[in-house]
């Protein structure tokens, strides 16, 4: 006799959570290395546009508001610029002229 083993758990998706970053002033940018600010800058530009894009419309009730979890969170743009603001300033005091 056979034993057939059912594999639906195989196929059941598990729900993670979406990309997040803790926001950083502009003070403990300026104290990153240039290579955690490129790091940074990449995990800003992961996270997902907007949560009406996003499949997680479900869970955002239980988001913890002192991260930023989407692109069109008010605190992202003005971020992402001192991000790069910080970049651009390491980078020209870092090259040769």
């Amino acid at each position: 006799m056979r034993c057939v083993i059912p594999f639906l758990f195989f196929f059941q998706t598990i729900m993670v959570l979406p990309r997040r970053i803790r926001p950083l002033t502009s003070s403990e940018l300026k104290h990153l290395t240039i290579e955690r600010l490129i790091a940074y800058r990449k995990q800003a530009l992961c996270l997902e546009n907007s949560l009406k894009e996003s499949d997680y419309t479900d869970i955002v009730d239980s988001l913890d508001e002192s991260f930023i979890w989407f692109k069109d969170d008010p605190r992202w743009a003005p971020l992402y610029q001192l991000i790069l603001d910080e970049l651009n300033l390491k980078q020209s005091l870092n090259s040769p002229e």
